[in-house]
């Protein structure tokens, strides 16, 4: 089994370099999970060898899904942590005390996923998932109210089809 140095590298960080070798082990792992389970079905002598195969195979599959959605949950749960301030490496967004408190973490949150063109549509998942606002008619105010600041610019019009450029707070 070949060594990985665990020394960052281009520029990444400790956590970077560590979540990759993880990344990379797992691959690995499934990919020998894989052949092993290959190599088994090659050689069956018998139904019983067939059927175990069979069922290793969809544990197989299953492992892959649940790996690939893990890798989501924790990417999101980084971002939330990011955005929160809960990671040590909270986004300094410099002054923007005239920013509603929801309206912080919202920019916090485009910031974090580094998005520059959002819809209504986006902008209305990200009150819903960085914030406590739920009611349609908090969440058209709150997102007038954001795009009208001086941290967006207009990209296009229409009645469902708006779209705003993220231009970030000026310094």
């Amino acid at each position: 089994m070949s060594t990985h140095s665990e020394v960052p590298q281009n520029g990444q960080n400790e956590t970077e370099s560590k979540q990759l070798s993880s990344e990379c082990r797992i691959e690995r792992r499934q990919r020998d999970i894989s052949e092993t389970i290959t190599e088994l079905e090659e050689v069956a002598m018998n139904e019983q060898v067939e059927a175990l195969a069979d069922l290793l195979r969809l544990m197989d599959t299953e492992l892959k899904r649940l790996e690939a959605r893990n890798r989501l949950l924790t990417n999101r749960l980084q971002k939330v942590e990011v955005v929160n301030g809960l990671s040590g490496d909270e986004i300094d967004l410099g002054d923007v005390s005239a920013l509603d408190h929801r309206d912080q973490k919202v920019v916090k949150a485009i910031v974090a996923d580094g998005r520059e063109l959002l819809s209504l549509g986006d902008l209305r998942e990200l009150y819903r998932n960085h914030t406590d606002v739920r009611s349609s008619e908090t969440l058209k105010g709150r997102t007038k109210a954001l795009t009208s600041s001086n941290l967006f610019e207009r990209e296009r019009s229409g009645p469902h089809t708006s779209a705003w450029r993220f231009t970030g707070p000026s310094d």
